[in-house]
């Protein structure tokens, strides 16, 4: 809310605050202004479907974006969780794709939509503003690769350690207990990134707990007291 309150200063959006718009002239900006659209969604409200055609970027101002897909068992499988500042649809757009996956509000979330027309005729001869969306198009490769490599993994135990690393470089902060890592998911919805149901990934967690590699603090938060014991158990 912090982030969305300083966008919206004396009611006016201050687009040098977005790291994805900040590289963009003063004309470039009041060129795709009158396009721009600011919209609210309640948590679970889907904000767009896959096989919808990609005729806009989303950028995340307030809250956090679940992109996940429907698997061939019928199960969901969360692919990426979007943050404030992130944002969707760049890479679909200028390749001419459609999106392959769903997103929805994990909570209350705020983005601010972008026409596929200004990607195309205004935005895509910034060069910085293209960098930024390869950069993400290579980090979204990254990520899908390391869910790859959680989903290819038999043990249980790995896969949950392989999330938890991944968690801590994503969300971790160092404390003087350990690693807190604060997240906006249940543990289904972990339970789905790792590949495990979300009873595996209670239980698993719990287990983790009694072994003194973890604290379960509270919802949407994990303290890691020993970040040696999960390399350990990658090893």
């Amino acid at each position: 809310m912090k982030y969305l309150k300083e966008l919206f200063k004396q009611g006016k959006l201050n687009y040098k605050k977005i790291p994805l718009l900040d590289s963009l002239s003063e004309e470039e900006f009041l060129r795709i202004r009158s396009d721009f659209y600011v919209i609210e969604y309640n948590k679970g409200e889907t904000i767009f479907r896959s096989f919808d055609p990609a005729d806009k970027m989303y950028i995340i101002l307030d809250g956090e974006m679940k992109i996940s897909k429907i698997m061939s068992d019928g199960k969901e499988q969360i692919l990426y969780i979007y943050e404030p500042g992130d944002f969707v649809g760049g890479h679909n757009i200028l390749s001419g794709d459609r999106y392959e996956y769903t997103a929805y509000a994990l909570n209350k979330t705020t983005v601010l939509t972008i026409s596929s027309y200004d990607v195309n005729n205004v935005l895509k001869h910034n060069i910085k503003f293209i960098t930024k969306v390869l950069e993400q198009s290579y980090e979204r490769i990254r990520k899908a690769e390391d869910l790859i490599d959680r989903l290819s993994v038999i043990s249980t135990d790995v896969r949950v350690a392989k999330l938890l690393r991944t968690l801590v470089n994503l969300y971790g902060h160092g404390t003087d207990k350990g690693i807190l890592i604060k997240y906006n998911v249940t543990q289904e919805e972990l339970g789905s990134l790792a590949g495990v149901s979300r009873e595996t990934m209670s239980r698993k967690l719990n287990q983790f707990e009694e072994e003194g590699i973890l604290k379960l603090i509270s919802r949407g938060k994990i303290l890691i007291k020993d970040y040696e014991k999960i390399e350990n158990i990658l090893i």
